[in-house]
């Protein structure tokens, strides 16, 4: 499907959404470069991976689907196109937000991190709950570094959004603070470590590399664990043969004889 042609978001009552929030692969591989520059094209197929498992777990979920992007991508069918408009990663993410909620949950994810399964999904909705008292209750996904991975809510949050510090260390700190100041309850969901930095990364290709390295992301990892392994060896240079030696007469000191003059 092409996210040119935007499509309204309309499911059946009581069907979570899931919005997966990008720059789209090229974008997102030149914010970061997480990888060698020689290695581009493997880290936007990372990018372009998350999405899809970022999709994957939305759809085991049994969620609607929608993708929110600055530019126009070719997304698979049932997912819809939200459009991203503003200046800041706020301003874009808050009215993105509030776009893709409708009557029902909405679940909104990022495609840097790849850890990401149904289950996180499921239990995102399962802590949102129902009921009155769950229009005044987040679900937040907290990332080690001080980000977050997930955010779920009932009713528009993007007045409050756009108050946040977002891309800082602190973000997390600004979202629980905000939220909290609004009279919302926050549920924290486990940990879920993000690639914000090439370190994140090579942590994720030594553990994923470690396990079965089953389907297209364990694959990739393997690949990237290889690569990245390769780079980082020494070059050996090569033995240099040792220089020949000329002997040559001695004369000690005296002139050769007259006859070996030319």
């Amino acid at each position: 499907m092409d996210a040119r042609t935007e499509t309204p978001l309309s499911a059946p009552a009581g069907r979570a959404t899931l919005l997966v929030f990008t720059l789209g692969a090229e974008a997102e591989g030149r914010r970061r470069q997480l990888l060698p520059r020689r290695f581009g094209d493997r880290e936007r197929s990372l990018y372009r991976l998350c999405l899809d498992e970022a999709l994957a777990a939305g759809r085991a979920a049994g969620c609607r689907l929608a993708v929110s992007s600055p530019a126009p991508l070719a997304l698979p069918a049932g997912a819809r196109a939200v459009p991203q408009r503003g200046r800041g990663f706020g301003e874009r993410f808050a009215a993105a937000f509030d776009q893709a909620l409708g009557a029902d949950p909405l679940v909104a994810v990022g495609t840097d991190t790849p850890g990401l399964l149904p289950a996180h999904v499921a239990r995102a909705l399962e802590l949102l709950g129902d009921g009155p008292e769950a229009a005044r209750r987040v679900v937040v996904g907290p990332s080690p570094d001080g980000g977050l991975y997930l955010l779920a809510a009932r009713r528009p949050l993007g007045d409050l959004l756009r108050r946040v510090t977002w891309c800082r260390k602190t973000t997390l700190a600004s979202l629980l603070a905000t939220l909290r100041a609004a009279g919302f309850a926050v549920e924290l969901m486990e940990p879920l470590a993000d690639l914000d930095h090439r370190a994140d990364l090579e942590r994720w290709i030594a553990r994923r590399a470690a396990e079965d390295g089953g389907g297209p992301m364990g694959r990739l990892a393997a690949v990237l664990a290889r690569l990245l392994a390769a780079w980082r060896r020494p070059l050996v240079p090569a033995p240099t043969p040792r220089p020949r030696l000329a002997f040559l007469p001695l004369s000690s000191g005296r002139s050769p004889p007259r006859g070996h003059h030319r």
